[in-house]
């Protein structure tokens, strides 16, 4: 089945978009992470790239956010109380 008519997805349109930036091995690496303002603990973590330096990285996510959080009904947001997400 094409992702984009997967009906299990459908909730994507309307999450809430941040990124995350992590030094793994000498490189940055920038990850999107997408969360359901309708339940804050479904997320999606999309790895887009590394980057030799933190600001290349810096400046990648953050085009890459905005780009991903383009609606015409505004910004989504979650409130950052209803989910916790740890790195280890």
């Amino acid at each position: 089945m094409n992702k984009r008519n997967n009906p299990d997805s459908k909730w994507l349109l309307d999450a809430e978009v941040q990124y995350r930036i992590e030094e793994v091995k000498g490189r940055w690496e920038v990850s999107l992470v997408f969360i359901d303002t309708h339940d804050p603990k479904h997320i999606l973590i999309k790895y887009i790239n590394s980057y030799r330096s933190k600001r290349l990285a810096e400046i990648s996510a953050n085009a890459m956010k905005q780009t991903a959080e383009k609606d015409k009904r505004g910004t989504q947001k979650v409130n950052k109380d209803d989910y916790n997400i740890n790195n280890n």
